[in-house]
């Protein structure tokens, strides 16, 4: 495709297009087949809507902006980012490569990230196998003791290099304290640092082209599992390449392919059209109108006309089908380009109830719909709302391939507890989802899940559909007022809707609406509508003043009355970010039959546009039970901590039934909510050399008060045990600590202070039994026989109980004292968790203290000596510290002063000397060290695809979002690969690379030519 090809579409469109093919290339370049072997025969690329209708792109079907495995999206230059919510092994969301790194130039993407392919091949390991970065990120420490020796955080074990002050470029001062380096040093590896391995570690340096490995005997790939990296923590220790090799013996083909097969994938481009949406509505007997029955028929059309006229984005088409005994086509697709085209549609929704229940002749029908003057179901989306189990052929089971054959997706929404389980199936295989409305006039699940369907629709993350702010079921008393307040905060504020939906024949309450400033607003002012046809109130405002709103409803009649409350608002423009939350469920079914299903796990994900929100208060409610508090604090199902995504496990279920799961977000008190820069697991960047602009960690803004709510879907109740005590039923331990850290060691009282974040009798809830903590000269053996390592008892705690635990999610302070015979070590601490049944939790992470004494005498403040990460010591002399403050004899004492009198002169000379020699080497080993010490590895040869590996060009353009959507296919395990080429073996196209100073990265005479890799 060329310039030529698109026409007014702007050639950096079609330059993002080409980098995105070329980027998988890379990834499947046999320079990188030691890392990879998992291999995709067909990727789709989605483009976008407002790139205009192409004849050459094919139509999108289950493709969506919000499904893709790799979307790009994004302003400004950063690395590229893989969502992961879950624990080692699992699948993340979805991997994140900014437009600005995918039209930068290939010169600044090298020097700040590395190469292009290999880096997203880091990223792939995140997203495939829900890997963990080996380097260090913030909240982990970047060193450690390891007996006697201070560690650079990193894999593989024997990778080699510096410790570098990034402010100075020198060598690194230490922390009177821990003895480790000071927070602005980090590890820079040797230019050949003489291990292949790891990817996950920093994949920017070119001699490393795999994973690590559990392998001792290569010393090449080997996983270092003393290192307190997340991976290790997160994933227990084991290798990447132990998750890769558990993937392929689950059914995954790993067939070796021959040596020269070409593995270039085939790419198809399909475009977003402009979306269309069938409603197949339940009009049957069942829906009655009764009260008996919840009045379901006129909720239904409440419901499905605030749908069209507030909901439904301009541009979208829609129809209706209607299904009792028999199916009826309502309403053909009609696009909401206009009020009068809204209207109109909102004159056929139904307002009758009468008849059987057909469901799978309704779901033919809307494909029929779809199919209208020839046109294609592809794509459609089918919104099916019943409340009753079918009782006319065809069933929902005999038209489920007919509706993944014709590329139709079905969001369900079930009506009550006798509503056909068959929707939840039906849903799941078209890659749909499933909600649940109670069937009463106070339930919200139908209004969330029509609205989540088009969510879940939309082509782009920017804010184009209203933003739910609050949406509830309101009682008001005879003569009662109930205030209710609601903060729009600056991510919003157009378009912003008061809406109250009533029933009976006419609205009975006053409403007051007042601004943050004062001004008052009701509803027979100028913002004021009211509908008697449609039975909705509200109040509107183009724009919105910013703050807490508040909203006043008093009931002036003599009997109580029921409202559903609505609060929506749209982001300030259609391109730009609002703070938004998505819920969703692990599974949807509870079975206390099936001990598998126990375990059910809400996640709530909290951010604005690629930004996630911190410490917020965020909550889950199922069906009408109490509000219960998600966690974002890295204990228990909540893998990481802080990276705004909130989990829960939920338990105590009391009742079958089918249940819906709805979670509210708001700020959590004054400045503590916070918006982080950089959230996912992000590429490594390069550190900035003798600056002080470099950012390794995110930066963090403080969020103003606001107020989110989102629909989770539904769950599925079976076989409870009436009677019983649920919690015995349960298998669920306590669950492991990961976040246990050493904040402060005396050795003068022997005492190392322990903290991390209390766990729960189950999972992470409610109040463990006891703690057994124990610590060891040995890592492998607290790790791997716990039992045998030396435990501490009541008598060794100073602060703390072991037998009296804080409440889940409470920050535990523990100091123990460790006996006087271990002197001049390095301890490792670990710990687990009693449950009052007798189960345990796992080992938690270790973490060490270094027992050594230290002089009280001032250390210089100079850098320290240069260090590697074999070899390098930080213990003192502490055998002649002692003696010089007293600790042994007199004579001993003496005998020490004796000789050090005696030896004074030759001394002073022999330390003169030394300082002269350090001084020559220091200037020469530094102007080495600037040249060889640039973490970039060997040569500038960006690798290229399968065949030939040649790279691709620099772009220099803004683009538009598009997303990128993998089909899997597998290849072979590990296929040969072509080693780094030599200097020689590069062709330049623009000359050599210019000098640059130390701060860039780059050694000052670097003169390696910038150009493909040739053919072979």
């Amino acid at each position: 495709m060329t310039c030529e090809d698109v026409g007014k579409r702007r050639c950096h469109d079609v330059e993002i297009i080409s980098t995105t093919k070329t980027d998988v290339q890379l990834i499947q370049c046999r320079h990188w087949f030691t890392a990879v072997t998992l291999l995709y025969s067909h990727i789709a690329r989605l483009l976008p809507q407002s790139w205009g209708n192409d004849s050459k792109f094919e139509a999108a079907t289950t493709e969506t902006f919000n499904a893709a495995n790799i979307i790009i999206d994004g302003k400004d230059f950063d690395t590229p980012t893989t969502w992961t919510y879950g624990e080692c092994g699992q699948p993340g969301e979805y991997m994140q490569l900014p437009v600005g790194y995918m039209t930068a130039s290939l010169f600044q993407i090298v020097k700040e990230c590395g190469y292009p392919g290999v880096t997203i091949v880091h990223e792939w390991g995140h997203l495939r196998w829900g890997l963990r970065d080996e380097y260090p990120v913030p909240g982990r420490p970047s060193f450690y003791h390891n007996n006697g020796k201070v560690e650079a955080v990193r894999c593989g074990k024997h990778m080699k290099g510096r410790h570098i002050d990034y402010h100075t470029g020198d060598n690194c001062t230490h922390n009177k304290t821990t003895g480790l380096p000071v927070d602005s040093c980090f590890f820079q590896p040797h230019q050949t640092p003489e291990v292949t391995a790891s990817l996950m570690f920093y994949h920017n340096v070119s001699e490393v082209t795999t994973f690590c490995d559990n392998n001792a005997s290569d010393r090449n790939t080997l996983h270092n599992d003393e290192a307190p990296s997340e991976h290790n923590v997160i994933c227990k220790y084991r290798s990447a390449w132990e998750f890769h090799a558990r993937t392929r013996t689950k059914g995954e083909d790993s067939t070796v392919l021959p040596k020269n097969t070409d593995t270039t994938p085939s790419f198809r481009i399909v475009q977003a059209k402009k979306q269309r949406f069938v409603m197949v509505l339940d009009v049957s007997g069942s829906m009655g109108t009764n009260v008996s029955q919840g009045e379901k028929i006129d909720k239904l059309y409440q419901t499905s006309v605030d749908f069209i006229m507030k909901v439904v984005p301009t541009g979208y088409s829609v129809g209706i089908v209607t299904f009792s005994s028999s199916a009826d086509i309502v309403a053909n697709l009609k696009e909401m380009t206009s009020q009068n085209a809204r209207d109109d549609l909102v004159k056929k929704v139904p307002h009758f109830a009468d008849g059987g229940t057909a469901i799978g002749q309704g779901l033919l029908a809307g494909i029929q719909v779809l199919e209208v003057d020839g046109g294609s179901a592809s794509g459609g989306v089918l919104l099916l709302v019943s409340d009753g189990a079918e009782n006319v052929a065809p069933l929902i089971a005999n038209v489920t391939p007919t509706l993944g054959s014709k590329g139709v997706t079905v969001n369900t929404v079930l009506i009550g507890n006798y509503a056909d389980k068959g929707l939840i199936e039906v849903a799941a295989s078209t890659k749909g989802n499933s909600f649940f409305d109670s069937g009463s006039s106070d339930s919200t699940g139908l209004q969330s899940a029509l609205k989540s369907s088009i969510a879940h629709s939309q082509s782009s993350s920017a804010g184009v559909t209203p933003v739910d702010l609050l949406l509830e079921t309101v009682s008001v008393n005879a003569s009662e007022t109930v205030n209710r307040v609601v903060s729009i905060d600056p991510s919003i504020g157009r378009d912003t809707e008061f809406m109250f939906t009533y029933t009976g024949s006419s609205f009975s309450l006053d409403v007051l609406v007042t601004s943050p400033s004062g001004v008052n607003y009701t509803t027979d002012g100028p913002h004021g509508r009211t509908s008697n046809v449609t039975k909705h109130v509200t109040i509107s405002f183009n724009e919105t003043e910013i703050g807490k709103w508040t909203i006043t409803l008093r009931n002036p009649g003599p009997s109580t009355t029921v409202t559903r409350l609505h609060v929506t608002s749209k982001a300030p423009s259609d391109d730009s970010y609002p703070i938004t939350t998505r819920a969703f469920l692990s599974h949807q079914r509870i079975d206390f039959n099936d001990e598998a299903t126990l375990k059910l796990i809400v996640r709530a994900e909290v951010r604005k546009g690629y930004s996630p929100l911190i410490e917020a208060k965020v909550e889950v409610k199922v069906g009408s039970l109490r509000w219960k508090f998600m966690n974002d604090d890295g204990v228990g199902v909540d893998a990481v901590k802080n990276d705004g995504f909130y989990s829960a496990t939920l338990l105590n279920f009391e009742a079958e039934g089918t249940f819906p799961v709805t979670v509210r977000a708001t700020a959590r008190g004054s400045n503590q909510t916070r918006l982080v820069s950089r959230g996912g697991s992000r590429a490594f960047r390069r550190p900035v050399i003798n600056g002080t602009d470099m950012q390794l960690g995110p930066t963090y803004e403080t969020v103003s008060e606001f107020d989110r709510t989102a629909d989770a879907g539904l769950i599925d109740v079976l076989n409870v045990k009436l009677g019983e005590d649920l919690k015995k039923l349960y298998p669920f331990p306590p669950a492991v600590v990961n976040d246990l850290e050493v904040t402060e060691m005396s050795y003068e009282n022997k005492t190392v202070t322990l903290s991390w974040t209390a766990v729960g009798d189950y999972e992470a809830q409610e109040t463990a039994s006891t703690y057994d903590i124990r610590f060891s000269t040995n890592l492998k053996q607290l790790r791997s026989s716990f039992g045998e390592a030396s435990r501490l008892n009541d008598s060794d705690i100073v602060v703390g109980n072991l037998s009296s635990p804080s409440a889940a999610a409470e920050k535990e302070i523990f100091v123990v004292r460790f006996p006087a015979a271990y002197i001049d070590v390095t301890l490792f601490f670990g710990l687990m968790v009693n449950h009052s049944g007798g189960r345990i939790s796992d080992v938690s992470n270790i973490v060490t203290a270094a027992i050594v004494y230290v002089p009280p005498i001032n250390p210089p403040t100079t850098s320290e000596p240069d260090y590697t990460t074999e070899g390098a010591t930080t213990r003192e002399d502490t055998t002649t510290a002692q003696l010089l403050d007293g600790k042994h004899n007199s004579a001993e004492a003496q005998l020490v002063v004796k000789l050090a009198v005696g030896s004074a002169m030759p001394i002073i000379f022999m330390v003169i000397v030394a300082i002269v020699i350090k001084l020559k080497y220091s200037r020469r080993s530094r102007r080495n060290n600037s040249q060889e010490e640039d973490g970039m590895g060997g040569h500038y040869l960006p690798p290229g695809n399968a065949r030939q590996c040649r790279g691709f060009s620099p772009y220099s353009h803004p683009a538009r979002p598009m997303s990128v959507v993998g089909h899997q296919h597998v290849g072979n395990a590990r296929p040969i690969y072509l080693p780094a080429m030599n200097p020689h073996q590069v062709h330049g196209y623009g000359g050599q690379m210019p000098n640059r100073p130390p701060q860039y990265g780059y050694p000052p005479n670097y003169g390696h030519q910038f150009g493909w890799v040739a053919s072979r």
